[in-house]
């Protein structure tokens, strides 16, 4: 069916087109108002609002609102793409950059459909900002407003945002910030003290127990480089990431792009590179401020060719799980800092490295990719020692998720410990020299399967002991 000019959608239920409509907005706008920015609230609120409706800019096509079913594009007058604006794969549309959409939010919010957010949000990110990356991160943000004040015609906008980013700063006098979040940035970088309180009994049980110290059976060669591709692909189908096993295959050993998916495609590469590469897969960053630093460069190489999650900047949004709300944003650096502090009080090996995946995990520190970033962190430090890393297959996750809740809910980390200690037992149990004979006995182990009630994990010894039988 026709829902505009050129735009073309299947039949169905008005529901299910209107779901349509809203998963690919982004194609939809960037045909219809090719060169559009999104901007101003949409800048700040992850594109389709909660509202349905979408702020573009756009230099002559603007005071105008296109409705689509599911998604209204409300258009904006505004400058074309500036420096730091990020273009969106190839939609027809760029993003507007943290100093764009910020000088564009600031003034009246009016309306059923503002296209601002005004002065309180925009200070609320502010703050996000300097709590999330620092001083610097914020002074780059005000110098690159700054610049872009002449073409945005924003001197009035400008002038309030430099104002703010003093009184944080303590380059101006204090008093007229408006958000309690503002007054935290006095006491330092603040940290999250429910969460450090549950990463120390997780660290208190891991001092304690007997965990298994497993060699890695794939240092080198082809099987290295098979453990690399599984982990990689598991890692991202249990993320919504799915592909079948021999697409996934091409992608990863002859860089066989999937048509129409190629973001997708990219997320396994990256995955697979940091898994492989030494310096990523081996290696975990110092304590402290240098652990924050270093996870933002894994996860910007991660997802680099995804730049609306924001790659290697931390999150200036609260994110979920459900019903579980992670770290907010001003608590993250601090959190993650004192935290890789705590896991040096963690032996080496097994138990640290389960201490790091609950860490990254907990905090949740990035808006997307967090789970594999996690596994990653944990099987850096186990290849650090020469020790199996930790493959979470299809059927195992669900298990694998509801120690991690029973963790974050009820601060009850033995089902968490005992969850990867079988992980890395059962992923140690097979051979993977050559590839067809991996596959086939993952397969035959059921690790695809993705119903826990229908089927049931095996371990690959008992599949070799029920054969011999």
């Amino acid at each position: 069916m026709r829902i505009a000019s050129g735009v073309y959608v299947s039949e169905g239920t008005e529901e299910e087109v209107r779901s349509r409509v809203q998963r690919h907005w982004q194609l939809i706008a960037g045909h219809l108002v090719p060169d559009a920015v999104v901007s101003h609230v949409s800048a700040l609120t992850r594109g389709l609002t909660p509202e349905s409706y979408v702020t573009l800019s756009h230099p002559t096509r603007y005071n105008r609102t296109i409705h689509l079913p599911g998604v209204d594009l409300v258009l904006l007058q505004g400058p074309g793409a500036q420096p730091g604006d990020l273009a969106l794969g190839n939609t027809g549309l760029y993003w507007a950059s943290s100093a764009r959409a910020l000088l564009e939010n600031l003034g009246r919010v009016v309306g059923k459909r503002p296209a601002r957010v005004g002065r309180v949000a925009v200070e609320e990110r502010l703050v996000s900002i300097l709590n999330a990356s620092g001083e610097t991160a914020l002074n780059q943000v005000r110098d690159a407003a700054s610049a872009l004040v002449p073409a945005m015609q924003a001197q009035s906008a400008f002038d309030t945002l430099n104002e703010m980013v003093g009184l944080l700063l303590k380059t101006h006098k204090r008093g007229a910030l408006r958000t309690r979040a503002g007054q935290l940035v006095a006491q330092g970088t603040p940290v999250d003290p429910e969460r450090m309180a549950r990463f120390e009994r997780l660290a208190s049980a891991l001092r304690s127990d007997v965990l298994p110290r497993i060699r890695d059976q794939t240092p080198t060669g082809n099987a290295k480089l098979h453990a690399a591709f599984i982990e990689s692909y598991f890692s991202n189908y249990v993320e919504g990431t799915k592909f079948s096993i021999e697409e996934a295959q091409a992608i990863v050993l002859r860089n066989a792009i999937v048509p129409g998916r190629p973001k997708d495609s990219h997320d396994v590469l990256g995955v697979f590179q940091q898994a492989m590469n030494s310096g990523t897969r081996d290696s975990i960053p110092p304590p402290g401020l240098d652990f924050v630093a270093g996870l933002q460069e894994r996860h910007r190489a991660m997802l680099e060719r995804r730049p609306e999650a924001r790659p290697g900047e931390l999150k200036t949004q609260a994110n979920f799980a459900g019903t579980t709300q992670f770290v907010l944003p001003g608590f993250v650096r601090g959190t993650l800092q004192e935290g890789s502090q705590l896991a040096m009080s963690v032996p080496e090996g097994l138990a640290r490295a389960i201490f790091y995946a609950f860490l990254v995990s907990e905090a949740h520190p990035f808006d997307d990719g967090n789970g594999r970033l996690s596994r990653l962190t944990m099987n850096a430090e186990l290849s650090r020692l020469g020790l199996s890393r930790i493959i979470i297959p299809t059927l195992f996750h669900p298990q694998y998720v509801d120690c991690q809740r029973a963790l974050t809910q009820n601060n009850e980390p033995d089902g968490f410990i005992k969850a990867l200690a079988f992980a890395a037992q059962w992923c140690s149990e097979f051979d993977y020299t050559e590839l067809p004979q991996l596959i086939a006995a993952l397969r035959t182990t059921n690790d695809f399967e993705e119903s826990p009630t229908q089927f049931k994990l095996k371990r690959a010894s008992d599949v070799t002991d029920s054969q011999k039988q």
